[in-house]
């Protein structure tokens, strides 16, 4: 009886995720412009527009950092990167799509971290909400340091 049950329950939770992962990937389309559709950032030349986001740990660590990076973005330091970070607050405006991006990236690319839930975007907007301008990568490191 248990087996019955269980196997509708499985099948609806698996089309769930299905769609999710594709609504991310959807959402992931902007990202992909600098971070490239493999996630390992857009060569150009001898340098990438954008870090690499296999085995990060601003993916990978704690999620409200990488929310405050794509909500606010990273301020252009140096020439490691060709490209900035550009504040993506608007793009991802709905909780949801910031989820679902989020939750894309922490499980795409060989990354293997938690979800991030719509209640989790909406905790980790309002919790940036002071921030107003990109953050820079020294910021970014202190943080991922605390994890």
């Amino acid at each position: 009886m248990k087996k019955i049950i269980l196997t509708p329950l499985l099948a609806v939770l698996s089309i769930s995720a299905s769609f999710a992962n594709e609504a991310g990937k959807n959402a992931y389309m902007t990202c992909a412009a600098c971070h490239n559709p493999d996630g390992k950032g857009l060569p150009l030349g001898d340098k990438k527009m954008a870090p690499s986001l296999v085995d990060s740990k601003v993916v990978t660590g704690d999620a409200s950092v990488l929310a405050l990076v794509i909500l606010k973005g990273i301020k252009k330091e140096g020439s490691e990167y060709m490209g900035m970070m550009a504040p993506l607050e608007a793009a991802y405006a709905d909780d949801q799509k910031l989820a679902d991006v989020m939750t894309y990236v922490r499980q795409s690319f060989d990354n293997k971290a938690a979800a991030v839930t719509k209640e989790d975007a909406a905790k980790y907007r309002a919790q940036w909400a002071d921030v107003k301008e990109p953050v820079s990568r020294a910021k970014i490191e202190e943080l991922t340091k605390k994890e």
